[in-house]
């Protein structure tokens, strides 16, 4: 395997590849090359409060995830899980009109509550309690575990992970006119 190959190969595995103090990483002209050369591109992301860069897909390469209904080759994201993204998107990027990333830090119980279904105060409290153990609770975990919210730095604060920062602009700019459909806590009052 060439250095670029090996470079690459790293970077992938690590999924964010520190950026010294300097601003840069080891060999990050080589990696930049390397990903380039493969249609990839490097996202600079913030990973555990230290600047990072990630490879993603290039802007105009859309990658083939698998056959749909091939469980071998196609996996998709248990609703828990989609909602839960939603609700952490919605409460970590209260104004549309900013960036998506990095996005605020907001209370796990807040996002667990948001996933909650509308409806009377105390239904929302019983189920928010419920949450703590609910397949929101363990959906938290898997977000977490796949970079899509940073990893849990025990604060009880849910934070939009790296994967977030490599969505293209064609993504975000669903998100902002969906904005109004992603889960949030209703008022009470």
């Amino acid at each position: 395997m060439n250095e670029d190959a090996y470079l690459l190969a790293r970077a992938r595995a690590l999924r964010v590849v520190p950026l010294t103090a300097a601003g840069s990483a080891d060999g990050l002209p080589v990696l930049r090359r390397a990903a380039d050369d493969v249609q990839r591109r490097l996202v600079e992301v913030k990973a555990a409060d230290r600047p990072g860069v990630m490879v993603r897909w290039a802007p105009d390469v859309e990658p083939v995830s698998g056959v749909v209904g091939d469980p071998l080759t196609h996996r998709e994201a248990a609703p828990s899980q989609l909602l839960t993204l939603g609700a952490a998107v919605r409460l970590c990027w209260p104004d549309p009109e900013q960036p998506l990333y990095p996005g605020g830090a907001v209370a796990e119980e807040d996002v667990l509550a948001a996933c909650a279904p509308p409806g009377d105060g105390l239904l929302r409290e019983g189920i928010a309690l419920i949450a703590q153990t609910s397949a929101y609770r363990s959906a938290l975990r898997v977000l977490r575990a796949c970079g899509y919210l940073a990893a849990d730095a025990r604060d009880g604060m849910v934070r939009l992970g790296p994967m977030v920062a490599a969505w293209s602009e064609r993504d975000v700019d669903e998100l902002r006119r969906g904005y109004d459909l992603l889960p949030c806590q209703a008022e009470e009052g």
